[in-house]
């Protein structure tokens, strides 16, 4: 069998697979919500990890009235998955803690006072609203008959929504919440930020200024650091190179529409093809199609 190798063939990668990466540059970059896994696989460990403790946390639901749900674990390839887990330690939280306390041991003590701050409350509603966006998006992605086109335009609805989420009031809102999930639950952690002295021969002083809050370190080192990393990260990762190249093969033999000078100039540039030959060829292209999809009507 002999291999021809063309040097204009156009590699087109999975995007659920980029869209995967997208999540793990997030976790990469923001040293929080790579903790927070953390945390969650650990709190997976100590509630899952034995049929007793499993046990508990179910008999605390249903104490509460409550559907049980089981711990999910945080799965290392299927990223957009995590929105599962973290729904069900974001719904069922305060019945986590209550599992955490009965259990009476080390390892539930440990990690009742690991979950049991605002650190951990505010990141885990940040993300937990990322991946339930980008699940979205995943699930449209693993659909066999979409077109690059398509699957461009959902990606590019996504980003529009992440970044309605990059606003004052919506941080609020987050903030909001996360008070709200403390107080219900008892929990009086904000603590001083730790302030970073910048050397005497540089000036002296502080990397944070005096006048800047645990609020003000929550939104800007947090909030606005993971949307806008999620943003770019999508942004990046589907702006491939020769995209453009494979949309316009889709919009010429797969669509109606006819292809504009401009667009027909760059694919007969991309694949060194001549200009006329190739506007002369699409009218009778389009034509065919066109008579093809009426005797068919007829038919």
């Amino acid at each position: 069998m002999t291999i021809f190798r063309s040097f204009v063939a156009i590699y087109i990668h999975c995007n659920g697979h980029v869209l995967n990466l997208c999540l793990v540059d997030v976790s990469s970059a923001i040293v929080p919500i790579r903790n927070n896994f953390g945390v969650v696989q650990a709190l997976y460990n100590v509630i899952e990890g034995s049929a007793k403790r499993h046990h508990v946390f179910e008999d605390v639901q249903k104490q509460a009235g409550l559907k049980p749900f089981v711990m999910k674990r945080v799965c290392d390839t299927r990223w957009t998955c995590r929105s599962e887990c973290l729904n069900v330690v974001l719904n069922r939280y305060s019945e986590i803690l209550d599992a955490l306390e009965t259990l009476d041991n080390g390892h539930g003590l440990i990690m009742l006072n690991t979950i049991k701050r605002l650190d951990f409350i505010f990141h885990l509603l940040i993300m937990y609203e990322i991946y339930s966006i980008t699940n979205i998006l995943s699930k449209y992605l693993q659909y066999s008959n979409i077109s690059l086109t398509s699957a461009l335009v959902h990606v590019r609805l996504t980003i529009e929504t992440l970044t309605t989420l990059r606003t004052e009031s919506k941080f609020e809102e987050f903030w909001r919440k996360t008070i709200d999930i403390c107080e219900a639950n008892d929990i009086d952690d904000q603590i001083e930020i730790r302030k970073r002295k910048i050397p005497a021969k540089l000036g002296g002083g502080y990397v944070i200024p005096d006048n800047f809050s645990i609020k003000d370190n929550y939104r800007v080192n947090s909030y606005f650091a993971v949307t806008d990393k999620i943003m770019t990260a999508i942004a990046n990762r589907f702006d491939e190179n020769n995209v453009d190249i494979v949309v316009l093969c889709e919009k010429l033999f797969l669509t109606k529409d006819l292809l504009s000078s401009d667009e027909i100039r760059q694919l007969t540039t991309f694949y060194e093809l001549n200009y006329n030959d190739c506007k002369s060829e699409q009218l009778l292209y389009k034509t065919a199609i066109n008579q093809q999809q009426t005797m068919n009507m007829d038919i």
